[in-house]
């Protein structure tokens, strides 16, 4: 019950490994590919604007409608996340995948709190007044399998060690 890395030179064989992994473990699995152009709010809820109208005819005021990305639906719905390109990921994204991989924790954007599942309980056993603070119960069952090429001789950047030492090695 541990996060994966799978490293090796470019080809499809490690994201079929990981799709047939998830087929075969019967679970469900959200698929992400990092660029370097991927921003942490790529990662985490998509803000748009929608119109509703009061009456059916004429339309109403904008409101903002919030919808979450496929990293958060992963850890809310305990599907198994499947981060491709993780060497391009810029430095600014590594810290919340860290964190994401490491506590169970993200911050989003819409005010929410993502917290790992056993500190929630405890939080919710001690009957803490948390109605206010947007608390969101990661899934225990959420997993992240990351694919990438070594760094170097391929192009990307080199993984941090607190990002790398998140991962199991066979």
């Amino acid at each position: 019950r541990q996060d994966m890395f799978l490293i090796g030179s470019h080809s499809q064989l490690r994201r079929w490994l990981s799709f047939r992994f998830c087929e075969m473990t019967g679970r469900e699995c959200e698929y992400v590919m990092l660029t370097s152009d991927t921003t942490e709010a790529d990662l985490k809820a998509r803000r748009e604007l929608r119109t509703s109208s009061t009456n059916g005819s004429s339309p109403g005021s904008l409101s903002i409608v919030w919808f979450d990305q496929a990293v958060v639906r992963a850890a809310i719905h305990g599907r198994v996340l499947i981060l491709e390109g993780i060497e391009k990921a810029e430095r600014n994204v590594l810290p919340v995948l860290n964190n994401l991989l490491e506590n169970r924790e993200m911050q989003l954007e819409d005010g929410r709190f993502l917290v790992a599942p056993q500190r929630f309980d405890v939080l919710m056993s001690e009957q803490h007044n948390l109605g206010n603070l947007k608390l969101v119960r990661v899934h225990e069952s959420f997993r992240v399998i990351a694919l990438g090429v070594p760094s170097p001789p391929f192009p990307g950047n080199p993984l941090d060690p607190p990002l790398r030492s998140r991962f199991q090695a066979r």
